[in-house]
Formats: structure tokens, C-alpha cells, sequence
């Protein structure tokens, strides 16, 4: 039981519950985000799930195991296996934001050794812009109840854990290509709501534009392109489901030429127009104990 303000985004996906003996995933039983109060805290007790979470803002203080201590800053994932023994507590006197995914898995671990012996695993993730989008998104899949909620539910679960099996293992820096990306992906971050070119980024990384094209698309699984709308779709989500703008206002904020060609990427992304996105929302609820 958590204690304390919290805002949270909770779903039930009865979708979830259609799992044939025969299919080995990711199965979640929980998704949201959450927005917590000073004060806040779990009591000791083990965790019934596997836990993801990803802190976006403020400071939290976790105990896991036999008293191990581990402080969560903004940018910070954390993984607790089902069954660890689990306490955490927010005494910074300030709020705090983050993501968070409780999940069973049966298999033989994916080819993810965090899969296949689960422990406990903190990262600083390298890009922590590009997991909180992946997250949000997450969340918004999970949100739809479609008939392939489960498949991309496991497909984003399963990249964001190798992502943060890879930032916490990694003994070295990472390679030349894998900076490459890193650096694209950032670029992509902080102007998405520009008119990015092929060019521009290849001019950011002092590469060529065919290079850059084939090196993106080969570390990441999309085109440059796909990932921009992929990011500004995130943003749209965000801004639809927390601002008071409207579709127009939204779309030119994100740098969209015009309503009509938003509408097309946010459907072809989401399966929704941001009308009926829109109507079927998260439920937003406040409890205090």
C-alpha cells in the first residue's frame, strides 16, 4: 500500500488476461505514472511483481534485501525482483515523479540475463529523455486495451529493460557508434519541436546524411524520421492528456505544418485520432490516507 498524495494514471486492461498456455511474454499487471506528495512511502513487504520504475523528478530512498540502501535521483531505474523484501520512502521534502511497471515473466530470460536470473539493478541511464518517452508511451499502449496491447507491451518492456541491463553493466564507454546514436537521439530531444533534417543531424555528428540514416535505423529498429514522430507523438500524448491546449494549439507547438497531417501520424502511431485520445484518457484520481 502506498501512503501519502499520490496522482496516478490507473488502468485495467482486460486484454491482458487472453494469454495462451503456449506464449511466453512479458505480462503486465500495472503501468502508470505517478505524481507523490512529501511524505510518501511503501512499508516493508515483498514485492508481488517484478518492479520497473524510472524516477523523473525529485528524490527517493529505497531498501531492499537485507537493508540494502539505494537513493533514486531524476534519471535513475531501478529494477526489484518479484519477492525481494522492499521499503522505500520520500523524506526529501519534496514531490517526486516517476514511471512505474509491475510485471510477471516466465521464460527462459528473452536472451536478457536480467530476465533469465532476475536482480535487483540501478541505472544511470545514459538517456534518460529517450526512457522517459519510451515509458510514456508504454503507458499509453497499455491505456488503448487493443487486441496488440500485450505484443507491444512486451516489445517496449523488453527493449527498456536490455537498455537498462546495458547502462548498468557497461565497464567501459560505450562504442563510437553507440556514442553516435546517443548523440542523434539527444538532438532529436531537445529540438523535436523544429523542422529536423537528415542533414541537420548529420552536421550535429560531422557524418554523412546516407551514414547517419543507416546507422540510426540499425542501432535503434526506426528510421530518423519514424523516431521524430515517434517523440512528438509522446509529447502530444503528454500535452493532451496534462495542458489545456487544444489539437490545433498542440499540433503547432510540435511543429506539425498542419492539423490534418498531426492527426495522420498521431493515428498511424497511436491507432487513435487525438479527438477520441482524447475522450478515453487516463482516470485521474487523488487519495489521501
Amino acid at each position: 500500500m502506498l501512503v501519502g498524495m499520490n496522482l496516478r494514471f490507473a488502468y485495467n486492461n482486460p486484454y491482458l488476461n487472453l494469454r495462451r498456455e503456449s506464449e511466453v511474454v512479458i505480462e503486465p499487471v500495472a503501468i502508470y505514472f505517478e505524481h507523490c506528495e512529501p511524505g510518501w512511502h511503501v512499508p516493508s513487504a515483498p514485492a508481488d511483481h517484478h518492479i520497473l520504475l524510472l524516477l523523473t523528478s525529485g528524490e527517493i530512498v529505497y531498501r531492499l534485501g537485507d537493508n540494502t540502501r539505494i537513493t533514486l535521483q531524476k534519471g535513475d531505474m531501478l529494477f526489484i525482483p518479484e519477492g525481494t523484501m522492499r521499503s522505500a520512502v520520500n523524506a526529501s521534502g519534496q514531490s517526486h515523479d516517476m514511471y512505474a511497471a509491475h510485471f510477471h515473466y516466465e521464460g527462459d530470460g528473452e536472451g536478457l540475463p536480467l530476465l533469465k536470473e532476475p536482480q535487483t539493478l540501478l541505472g544511470t541511464l545514459i538517456n534518460a529523455d529517450y526512457m522517459r518517452h519510451r515509458f510514456s508511451l508504454l503507458t499509453q499502449h497499455w491505456l488503448r486495451k487493443s487486441l496488440y496491447t500485450r505484443t507491444l507491451c512486451h516489445a517496449m518492456m523488453l527493449e527498456m529493460l536490455a537498455i537498462l541491463y546495458e547502462d548498468a553493466r557497461r565497464n567501459s564507454a560505450p562504442g563510437k557508434s553507440h556514442g553516435i546514436v546517443i548523440q542523434l537521439q539527444q538532438y532529436i530531444l531537445e529540438h523535436y519541436r523544429e523542422n529536423i533534417t537528415v542533414q541537420d543531424l548529420a552536421d550535429h555528428v560531422a557524418l554523412t546524411p546516407n551514414y547517419i540514416s543507416s546507422l540510426f535505423r540499425q542501432a535503434t529498429g526506426v528510421t530518423v524520421t519514424e523516431y521524430i514522430q515517434q517523440i512528438r507523438v509522446s509529447a502530444a500524448c503528454d500535452l493532451l492528456t496534462g495542458s489545456q491546449m487544444n489539437v490545433s494549439e498542440i499540433s503547432d507547438y510540435l511543429g506539425f505544418c498542419e492539423p490534418s497531417y498531426f492527426n495522420k501520424v498521431f493515428k498511424k502511431i497511436t491507432g487513435l485520432p487525438p479527438s477520441i485520445y482524447v475522450k478515453e484518457k487516463p482516470r485521474i484520481w487523488v487519495k489521501a490516507k
